[in-house]
């Protein structure tokens, strides 16, 4: 049976490859690609060895008790340690302040020795010292010291030798002290208290024998 024709001389009813013949445009069927004469024909694609792709690997999960202690050990341990630094720091300022004033008060009184201004160095004195050794009594000691081992030329604090009372009232320091007719050091022990007024002066003097009041190395005999 033949098809309804068109106006054309073609029958309308074609067949599926009129059509796609039709749809190239050019009425005319595709060529199929030959295959090269010397090449394999495959029926199976190549096995090919597939990589697996590696697996990410988690790490474990902590659990927040444990982050939690941790982090509580870590803040205590922190704490520890800032109240040691503390503690030391404050410790260091309390000596260096409770040193300053009896050092100054020694280091002026042995310079004023030094340079002969016996008037100066009596002023260091307390009023327990002045009231028994007068201003006139204070200077006829120095001169016959300087007259029997000739004046202080240098003196240098005796390492370790500071020391200070439990009510950071009282402290002590000895020097070495040099003189220009020694031809060694001999100590000297100066011993300072704090009044009242928060002011630091010499309560006692003494030599390396122990004598009071004598800024010799021995109560002078020349």
């Amino acid at each position: 049976m033949q098809g309804r024709q068109g106006q054309g001389k073609d029958p309308w009813d074609r067949t599926s490859r009129d059509s796609k013949d039709a749809l190239n445009g050019s009425g005319k069927q595709r060529a199929v690609p030959q295959r090269p004469p010397r090449m394999a024909r495959l029926d199976t694609p190549p096995a090919v060895q597939r990589v697996a792709r590696p697996q990410r690997q988690e790490k474990p999960r902590r659990s927040r008790g444990r982050r939690f202690l941790i982090a509580i050990i870590a803040l205590a341990i922190g704490a520890m340690v800032i109240f040691v630094v503390a503690y030391g720091l404050v410790n260091f300022f309390i000596a260096t302040g409770n040193s300053a004033g009896p050092a100054t008060t020694a280091t002026d009184f042995l310079l004023n020795l030094k340079d002969k201004r016996y008037d100066l160095a009596y002023k260091d004195l307390d009023a327990v010292m002045t009231g028994k050794l007068h201003p006139e009594d204070f200077l006829k000691v120095a001169q016959a010291d300087d007259r029997c081992y000739g004046a202080v030329t240098d003196f240098n604090e005796n390492q370790g030798s500071a020391t200070l009372s439990p009510d950071g009232n009282t402290q002590s320091f000895t020097y070495d002290m040099t003189r220009s007719k020694l031809t060694k050091t001999y100590p000297l022990t100066l011993t300072l208290s704090k009044d009242t007024n928060g002011n630091w002066n010499i309560t006692k003097i003494a030599d390396g024998n122990g004598v009071a009041n004598d800024l010799g190395p021995a109560p002078p005999t020349c």
